[in-house]
């Protein structure tokens, strides 16, 4: 394959429309975003499929944070239209009107949870209690419900006997642990995972890949931001990478790494090698 223009669609998209049924569970239609003068994402044209697990990769500032944020609605796109499940949730027409649709996709925005690099756990409360919360204030659940559901949560991530435990008693890859419950409690149908493990001291990864490794078992739909290369082998179904805002490069893991047809795609899995 030849370096091929940013706005053609991604390798592999039609592969995953076959696989997927039905309409599917996100879509980006020709979304741009921009910081003042400076352009993060180029016009993307993405879809991912029911219980599809997307691996993204790319150097630092490449746009793959940034692609997230806007998925999750922690951003507002400057063209374009993001859906989830076939429904709007962003459309660049104008801030007022997106700021309009954003409020009116509540409830569906609700089905996409997001873990981020920094665990943001408050430190005056429990294990439980910070999972408890989101719960409470967004669902308006009873405080016994919430603490019930939040305990279950805890033990689906193995740290139902640290409930009662507040951060700093806790690893970071159980902190880390603790934030994927608190995005699982509102039974989210999607997953999106910012480089969760670059903050964790090595001996730590393993853990939180085991529990990521159990959801894409489960068929939770997920994208993941992440340079754990062997992650990405082993789970993805697909595997995207970015630079300079684009969807350069996307195809299956073993085609990606022991293939890649793009020059850019080449030189950052070599540099990424030597470290």
């Amino acid at each position: 394959m030849s370096d091929r223009p940013d706005h053609a669609e991604p390798a592999g998209a039609a592969a995953v429309r076959e696989r997927s049924t039905g309409r599917p569970a996100i879509e980006l239609v020709r979304v741009s975003k921009a910081f003042g003068q400076r352009l993060v994402l180029r016009s993307l044209d993405l879809a991912i499929g029911e219980a599809e697990v997307v691996v993204v990769i790319g150097g630092s500032g490449s746009g793959k944070s940034t692609l997230l944020r806007c998925i999750a609605g922690l951003e507002l796109i400057d063209d374009g239209e993001i859906r989830i499940e076939g429904t709007p949730v962003q459309r660049a027409a104008s801030r007022r009107r997106n700021r309009g649709l954003l409020r009116a996709a509540g409830l569906l925005r609700q089905e996409v949870g997001m873990v981020f690099q920094h665990f943001n756990l408050f430190p005056h409360m429990t294990a439980r209690q910070n999972v408890a919360l989101a719960l409470r204030l967004v669902r308006r659940m009873p405080r016994q419900e919430a603490g019930a559901v939040a305990e279950a949560m805890l033990q689906r991530v193995a740290l139902g006997s640290y409930r009662d435990a507040y951060p700093d008693q806790l690893s970071g890859g159980q902190q880390q642990r603790v934030a994927i419950a608190r995005a699982l409690a509102m039974h989210p149908r999607i997953m999106l995972f910012d480089e969760v493990t670059s903050a964790l001291d090595p001996e730590l990864v393993g853990e939180v890949l085991k529990v990521m490794r159990q959801l894409a078992t489960e068929g939770m739909t997920m994208i993941v931001v992440t340079h754990e290369m062997g992650f990405a082998r082993d789970v993805a179904d697909r595997v995207l990478f970015m630079d300079q805002g684009a969807i350069v490069e996307a195809g299956d893991p073993e085609a990606i790494f022991v293939a890649p047809q793009h020059t850019r795609t080449r030189a950052f899995l070599s540099r990424l090698l030597e470290r």
